[in-house]
């Protein structure tokens, strides 16, 4: 295929329906090019957010945060007959840890959805995908939202 490798894919998943769509992207990529597909989702740190709340569960939480997790990617994994995939869910800032991840794992693509933010949200909130393409030496595709 003229030279291009691709062995390793990141397909990160918040599980919105951008996420899911860009992940039909990732599966054909991975299946043309025989690579395998991690699917990847970050569950944002709140104890950053409620350690000045000494009663809040945080613990729990996270747990239970992590176990809908894997029940949410065990159902993808089914629904969309994916192969060769491993599934990786992290506590912390979803685009560092794309980002950390992406390099660690000598990843070659990394696939990821665009939420269509715009204007005032995107300036004050950001956008992971944004700063995941700012800040990786991972060539990333994006993929807008489905119409």
């Amino acid at each position: 295929m003229n030279g291009i490798v691709i062995e390793r894919i990141l397909a990160p998943l918040d599980f919105s329906d951008a996420s899911v769509y860009a992940l039909g992207y990732a599966k054909t990529i991975a299946e043309r090019f025989g690579a395998k597909l991690y699917l990847y989702h970050c569950i944002t740190d709140i104890n950053a957010y409620v350690s000045y709340v000494p009663s809040f569960p945080a613990e729990e939480v996270l747990k239970g945060l992590r176990e809908d997790a894997i029940k949410e990617m065990e159902h993808i994994i089914n629904r969309y007959s994916l192969k060769n995939v491993e599934t990786v869910i992290e506590v912390g800032h979803p685009a560092d840890g794309i980002v950390n991840f992406a390099k660690k794992n000598n990843i070659d693509l990394i696939v990821i959805g665009a939420h269509g933010k715009s204007g005032l949200e995107r300036f004050m909130f950001g956008s992971t995908t944004e700063k995941v393409m700012r800040t990786c030496d991972v060539p990333v595709l994006e993929v807008k939202m489905p119409r």
